[in-house]
């Protein structure tokens, strides 16, 4: 019986072993050193990025990210098509990055009808993304069907929520992904010590709070998930931030269990962008299946 693979990318930071038992394909981007390109999360592990990242030399041109190519989706897509399954491919934020739009464009280019090949955009990133992927590949191994899964993936991306701050803003604005209204907002040059909070809203990052210091940020996290009445999967994602973790799974314990919240690093092509000392949250409120 055919059934319905999902497709998502390496900025979805889900353990590699639920990415194993859920049989999700993940594709990955690249992340560019020094004039070397690496496979994110293949070539260089996650640890080792924020290893080199935190002890980034001064003058030292930033690392920059590229999206996979074409031919790679080409050949999944095709590889999976011909053992008889369909294909959900969700990925990343299309206002982020290319990588939704070169899989549209492998899709159209291997002529696969969407009842075959759908691909999605989750408006998200990093778990945001990952729990999306990962409620649909749960579904699909249930035996959903694909128009059916397709609907309740849609669904899921207004239900899931992402809200972050990084240490300094050199990262983002560097890389071009803070657009000029968020940009206006935070002003042309934030002072050191500004650490404001930002959302994953529509796709977009956008100011959510003007927050100055680390602490006063982490206190920002925690009132932003005590804000939901119903949590079904909760996560927090760091580069390198021990400390701050716990700090947030002993405030939100009476609310959501410390043993269910999911703790990953940023993967090499998300820290790129956000620098070291980045924090963040996501939220599935769930529902929606």
């Amino acid at each position: 019986m055919p059934r319905v693979r999902i497709v998502t990318d390496s900025t979805c930071d889900l353990p590699p072993e639920l990415v194993h038992k859920y049989a999700i394909q993940v594709v990955p981007l690249y992340v560019n050193i020094n004039g070397e390109t690496y496979l994110d999360r293949v070539d260089i592990s996650t640890e080792e990025f924020h290893r080199r990242l935190a002890t980034w030399p001064s003058g030292l041109d930033l690392p920059t990210t590229s999206h996979p190519t074409v031919e790679t989706f080409e050949e999944l897509y095709k590889k999976i098509l011909k053992e008889g399954d369909s294909i959900i491919s969700i990925h990343h934020s299309s206002k982020l990055g290319a990588t939704y739009q070169t899989a549209v464009q492998a899709r159209n280019n291997i002529l696969a009808p969407t009842t075959q090949v759908t691909v999605i955009d989750s408006q998200s990133a990093s778990l945001g993304l990952g729990f999306i992927a990962l409620e649909a590949a749960k579904r699909a191994k249930h035996g959903v069907m694909h128009p059916e899964l397709v609907s309740s993936v849609n669904r899921m991306v207004f239900q899931t929520h992402v809200i972050f701050f990084t240490e300094t803003m050199q990262h983002l604005q560097q890389s071009g992904r803070i657009n000029s209204k968020a940009q206006q907002a935070l002003g042309p040059t934030p002072p050191s010590n500004f650490r404001p909070l930002l959302r994953l809203e529509e796709g977009l990052i956008v100011p959510f709070e003007r927050t100055r210091t680390r602490t006063k940020a982490i206190e920002g996290l925690c009132e932003f998930i005590e804000d939901f009445p119903y949590i079904e999967e909760m996560a927090i994602m760091h580069s390198n931030s021990p400390n701050d973790i716990e700090t947030i799974l002993t405030r939100i314990a009476p609310i959501f269990p410390r043993e269910k919240v999911y703790i990953a690093q940023f993967s090499p092509v998300l820290a790129a962008h956000l620098g070291p000392g980045a924090m963040g949250v996501a939220v599935y409120e769930g529902g929606v299946f």
